[in-house]
């Protein structure tokens, strides 16, 4: 009889070689977590800026002015990291995101208007950029929309010739105009008398401002705003000023009104700063704040620059936003009811 004896097998632990590089997915993985805390990082020091207003520079100042594409990009970036599993950079993306949509949160949401008991006046302000906005377009808008005023910066000589032409002068006779080649001039015209005052001493731009005698007790003062842009180190401190100098409120005196280009959002302290004098913007009552009024692609994407201002002892009723052919700006109406 055979007896057969089994063989002890020996584990023989492979050799590593120290000096075998990483795999190319972790190595993928360290770059990738790098970039995306580098972009966090630029993203909360952006949100720092707009929550503590410390735009300093034109820099700064244009940055600003796309707050709300850079909350959805930070919306994305949030997304983007919880599905690679960075989950405290997740955690501090959403808080950024969420702060700065909560300060962008009250332009969707109509506000609870005072109880106004006066007349209700519609009031329109259209760039017409060098003039080139479509005469046609905007008289037509004045009378399918029933336009009491029409403030109307960038008006040129030319502008007001295709404007009469397209029946401006039969829409709205009265007029206080300061036509200037290019984009320098301004222009108010109305269905009832204006006459002109001074409520602005100095700007770059001209930005006149009348009464509006209506009939009774409701007059009421307005301003065709149109703000020097900030698109150089050198304009900032203009655009600043220029935008502390407009008119503020005279609760106990006639309402004011402030209508045009103010080249400055809600995102931007100094203009804030204005509607905290005790102004309601016009389309952050009605929960149309966030939509555009320029754009001017490749320069710039869509912004909300263009505003009506009202005394807040007014009631805004509507407000609407209208294409304007031949501008960079879109036509923007709001239906105010004095006090």
């Amino acid at each position: 009889m055979v007896r057969w004896s089994e063989a002890t097998e020996e584990f023989v632990e492979p050799a590593v070689d120290v000096d075998e590089p990483l795999p190319r997915r972790r190595r993928g993985g360290r770059k990738l977590g790098f970039l995306l805390w580098v972009l966090a990082l630029a993203y909360v020091a952006y949100a720092v800026v707009r929550v503590l207003s410390l735009e300093t520079t034109a820099f700064l100042i244009g940055a600003m002015a796309v707050t709300p594409y850079a909350a959805a990009a930070g919306l994305l970036l949030t997304l983007i990291t919880v599905g690679v599993g960075r989950r405290l950079l997740a955690v501090v993306l959403l808080v950024v995101t969420f702060s700065l949509g909560a300060l962008m949160t009250p332009r969707i949401l109509s506000e609870e208007q005072p109880q106004a008991t006066g007349d209700h006046v519609r009031i329109m302000a259209a760039n017409l950029r060098l003039g080139h906005g479509d005469a046609r377009t905007i008289v037509d808008l004045v009378r399918s929309q029933q336009v009491d005023v029409l403030a109307l910066p960038e008006l040129t000589p030319a502008a007001v010739s295709a404007l009469d032409r397209a029946g401006l002068a039969d829409a709205l006779p009265y007029r206080v105009f300061n036509a200037r080649p290019g984009g320098d001039g301004s222009g108010i015209a109305a269905n009832v008398p204006l006459r002109q005052i001074v409520l602005i001493e100095s700007s770059i731009l001209s930005q006149p401002s009348v009464v509006v005698d209506r009939p009774g007790n409701d007059d009421f003062e307005l301003t065709a705003v149109h703000i020097q842009p900030p698109l150089e180190a050198e304009d900032v401190n203009t655009w600043r000023r220029e935008l502390a100098q407009l008119p503020p409120p005279t609760p106990l005196e006639r309402v004011r009104i402030l209508a045009g280009d103010f080249n400055a959002s809600l995102d931007h302290a100094a203009f804030r700063t204005i509607v905290d004098h005790g102004y309601s913007d016009a389309g952050e009552e009605t929960g149309e704040g966030m939509t555009p009024t320029w754009a001017d692609w490749p320069l710039g994407p869509p912004l909300t620059i263009d505003h009506i201002l009202a005394e807040a002892r007014c009631a805004i009723s509507s407000y609407a936003v209208f294409d304007l052919p031949g501008s960079d700006h879109n036509a923007i109406m709001a239906e105010i009811v004095l006090p």
